[in-house]
This record gives structure tokens, C-alpha cells and sequence, in this order.
């Protein structure tokens, strides 16, 4: 079977059959249409792996009843500690797989029980770090009593694996989605269009921008020492600029798809590059995964603390919680020694970005910058230190992160064989220059107006259809269509 990615031609099949067998089975049926697509949609992958899915799907649909507020409270938390406990577990095993192979055959042997996955690499499930994350939110929100538990089994399987947001997101939170599967969506033309839209933004960021610059990208990252000075540097910022296409491509596709036949995901992404700080970055990137990480983990540890009566004012107060979140956040993508540095920085950064806030207003300033100047300074420091931090993310090991980093500002001269660095030399480098200046144009206006989708609603039709044509026939004419993996598919 062929893997149905987005970016694939499968998907080009896959969707307008589900899309339209969807709306033409009647209400009561279209949950099965989902459910059954989406396995497939997952299994195209792996088939066996399925087996996770639905051990995890299992897992959170069991436990959710017997969380609800009115069963014994001593019961609650040790079921809520052992559900947590299993899905943690099942996520540390497949994402430290050769540790568990190593380690398990052991541990069972000396309790006496065989070890059936001796001598097999078990690779990373599809989307696993998102559907435990989803799990997770479900699981805990019931605890908390403010989702109830799902009685339907089929619903509950298809809110954990609905086909556009299971392999990267955005990671759904129970009472926006599961409540919209028991809705009817009728074909609606403004969701269809507006969903297409989306879509056709999405391929345009993932197949003419971060396809393209991942050609460059893999080339000096993938032999670090061979390189200096400024090739490093353009390589670093290149992988800033893809990581976001390929990411945000992917949700404007995930969120398009859902649209387009009625339903809504969260949104993901708003303009990163524009903030003004590490903390209005991370409001902006990745905002599900932020989201779940402030109110699973943040507000928690935040509460706990003022409950432990340390002073408000305490430094510990400023220090813990986001130094906990951020270093959870880089263990959630990897326990590689360059992701938990990756977190460590940025939370080292919101907590001198905090601290800097809280005593700025008390210093004596001896001129004050232009507003528009001060706002640019920021944007430029944020988005710098973000693509220093991308350094160690990127980095396919601790030693050439140092490498990279150590050789930044290292022979910074131009080198005269820049342009041929990659395959197609200047015709490639501006394709992708002016691919990066649309979509920069496109996002500044969405940060001044909001919704570039109204300011184009309002022009005459022909100019309206003009702009979408034009943008398929970019990416047919400029897209890269070898059906390269998205990034966050490997997490």
C-alpha cells in the first residue's frame, strides 16, 4: 500500500472520494466513512502499527468513565496516575526503542517473562507524540470534570484519529472537537472554497518554500565541518524559514481539509517571525502544543508553588515554571541531548524575557527609540534568538551543534561557489527568494489587517479567481513533487 501523505498524489485521490462520500451518507453513517479512512489514511504508513493506535485509543476511551467526578476520589487518582503512567510509558518506549531492547529483555528475564521483540528496530509510530498528547488533554479534562466522558466508542476513536490533524496536528482538545462530530455538516460553498484556499496556501509554503530550501539545509547540515562563516549562517536561517513552511504548510493543509467538510481545528500558527519576544513567539508557533503545555504543565507547576506559600516575588516563582515547560517541550520531541538544550534555551530565554519586562520599567533610559524602530529591534533580537536555538534542533548531533555554533562568525567571506552550494544553483535560489517575499508579504498583511481572506473577498471576481489560479499554477510549475516527509511527521 502506498503511504497517502498530503504532499502525495494518493492524497489527491483520497480526499475528494472521502470528502465526497461524506456528504452524501446520510448523517448517521459519516463517523464509520471517518473512522474507516483515517485507518486507512494511517495504515498507508504501516499497517502494524495501527496496533498503537488503538491500544492508545483503548487506553483513554476505557478510562474516561471511570474518571468522572462521581467515582471514588482514591480511585480517580490512581486510575488517572496509571492511564498516564501507560501512555508516557508507551511513547518512552517507541521513542527510545533501541534503549528498550536493550534494557526490557533484561528487566523481563529476571522477573521470569519472555521478551518477544528481541532483535527488532521498532521504529516511531506515525504521529505518536501527537495522539498521546490528545489522549492525555482527554484524560485529564475528565479528571478535572470539565469534559465529560465519551460514551461512543466510534467517535471517541475518530476524535483521537481523525485523518487531518493524526500524524501532526494541531492537537485537538476534546470540547472543541468530539462535540463537532455529532453535528450534520451539510456542503456549505463558503467552507469549501475557503477550506481549498487554505489547502492550496499550505502546498504552496511545504512544495515551492520548504521543500526548496531543505535542499540546502540537508546539504551543510548534514556535514557541518565541511563549512564556515557564512554558510552556516544562511544555512541556519534557511531551516528557520522551512521548518515554518513545512510546519505551518501542514496545518493550513490539516485545517483546510477539516474545513472543507465542515469541521474546525485549532489554528497552529500566527506570524512567529513577528514576535517581539520568546514569549509572543511561542503564543504564535506550534500554539496547540503551547496551549497544552501551559495548561497541563505550566499553570500547574505555578499553582503548586504559590500553594507551597513561596513568595510571589520569589525568583523560583519566574525560574521553574517555564524552564519545566520548555524543557518538557524539548524531551516531547526527542530525549536527544540537542532538543532538551533546544528547550532549555528557550526557556532560559522567556525567563530573562520576563525578567527584563518586570524591571525595564524602572530604569532611566537616556533616549527613547522611534516606536516603529523599537518594534523592528525586537522582532530582529526574537527572531535571531529563536534561529540560534533552531541551531541545536536541526543539529544531528550535540558535537556539530557545538561545531556550528563555535564556526558561526568563523572565514565569514562570501565564498565565490555560494549560488552552486546546491543543485540549480541561482535558477533554485530565486525561485525560493521570491516564493519567501509572497508569503512575507502575505503574513505582514495579515499581522496589519488580520485576514488577508477578507481584503481578497472584497476584490472583483475575475481578480479574486486570477489569484488562485495563479498560486496553482505556482506550485505545479515550482513545487517540488517528491513526496518529501514532513517535518513533524517524525515525532
Amino acid at each position: 500500500m502506498n503511504e497517502v501523505k498530503f504532499n502525495s498524489i494518493q492524497f489527491l485521490v483520497f480526499f475528494p472520494v472521502v470528502t465526497t462520500l461524506f456528504f452524501i451518507l446520510p448523517h448517521r453513517w459519516r463517523w464509520i466513512l471517518l473512522l474507516g479512512a483515517s485507518y486507512l489514511f494511517y495504515m498507508s504508513w504501516k499497517p502494524e502499527y495501527i496496533i498503537v493506535l488503538l491500544a492508545m485509543t483503548a487506553i483513554g476511551y476505557l478510562a474516561g468513565p471511570r474518571l468522572a467526578p462521581d467515582t471514588h476520589p482514591a480511585m480517580r487518582r490512581l486510575l488517572l496516575l496509571f492511564s498516564l503512567s501507560v501512555i508516557l510509558g508507551l511513547l518512552f518506549f517507541f521513542k527510545e526503542s533501541d534503549w528498550s531492547n536493550r534494557v526490557l529483555p533484561t528487566v523481563l528475564g529476571q522477573l521470569g517473562a519472555p521478551y518477544f521483540l528481541s532483535g527488532i528496530h521498532l521504529g516511531l509510530p506515525l504521529g505518536i507524540s501527537f495522539f498521546t498528547l490528545q489522549t492525555m488533554s482527554y484524560i485529564i479534562d475528565v479528571y478535572r470534570g470539565v469534559a465529560r466522558p465519551e460514551k461512543h466508542a466510534g467517535i471517541y476513536a475518530l476524535f483521537i484519529a481523525f485523518f487531518p490533524h493524526l500524524t501532526a496536528g494541531p492537537i485537538a482538545r476534546t470540547n472543541l472537537l468530539l462535540p463537532q462530530f455529532y453535528e450534520s455538516h451539510e456542503p456549505d460553498y463558503e467552507k469549501i472554497v475557503t477550506g481549498l484556499q487554505r489547502m492550496a496556501w499550505g502546498f504552496f509554503k511545504k512544495l515551492v518554500i520548504a521543500d526548496r530550501l531543505a535542499l540546502l539545509v540537508n546539504m551543510v547540515y548534514a556535514k557541518p565541518t565541511a563549512y564556515t562563516g557564512l554558510v552556516l549562517i544562511l544555512a541556519t536561517y534557511a531551516f528557520a524559514f522551512q521548518i515554518y513552511c513545512d510546519f505551518s504548510g501542514y496545518a493550513d493543509i490539516a485545517i483546510g481539509a477539516a474545513r472543507v467538510m465542515g469541521f474546525q481545528l485549532q489554528e497552529n500558527f500566527q506570524q512567529p517571525y513577528y514576535a517581539q519576544s520568546i514569549v509572543d513567539f511561542w503564543r504564535r508557533w506550534h500554539i496547540s502544543l503551547y496551549t497544552w503545555l501551559r495548561d497541563y504543565i505550566f499553570y500547574p507547576i505555578t499553582r503548586a508553588l504559590y500553594r507551597s506559600r513561596i513568595n510571589s516575588k520569589s525568583s523560583l516563582i519566574l525560574i521553574i515554571p517555564p524552564m519545566a515547560t520548555m524543557l518538557a517541550s524539548g524531551l516531547w520531541h526527542g530525549t536527544h541531548w540537542t532538543f532538551i538544550i533546544w528547550g532549555a534555551l528557550h526557556g532560559l530565554f522567556m525567563v530573562i524575557s520576563v525578567a527584563w519586562s518586570k524591571h525595564n520599567g524602572g530604569l532611566r533610559k537616556p533616549f527613547t527609540l522611534p516606536g516603529w524602530m523599537a518594534t523592528g529591534l525586537k522582532i530582529f533580537a526574537t527572531f535571531n534568538l529563536v534561529c540560534f536555538a533552531w541551531i541545536f534542533f536541526r543539529a544531528n548531533s550535540l558535537s556539530d551543534a557545538v561545531y556550528i555554533v563555535g564556526h558561526l562568525f568563523v572565514n565569514s567571506e562570501i565564498p565565490s561557489a555560494l549560488f552552486d552550494i546546491v543543485p540549480g544553483g541561482w535558477y533554485e535560489w530565486m525561485i525560493v527568494l521570491l516564493a519567501l517575499l509572497l508569503m512575507e508579504a502575505v503574513d505582514w498583511m495579515r499581522e496589519k489587517n488580520g485576514s488577508l481572506r477578507t481584503l481578497i473577498r472584497r476584490q472583483p471576481v475575475w481578480l479574486r479567481w486570477s489569484v488562485y489560479y495563479g498560486l496553482v499554477m505556482v506550485i505545479f510549475m515550482f513545487g517540488k513533487f517528491e513526496a518529501n516527509e514532513f517535518i513533524y511527521s517524525r515525532f
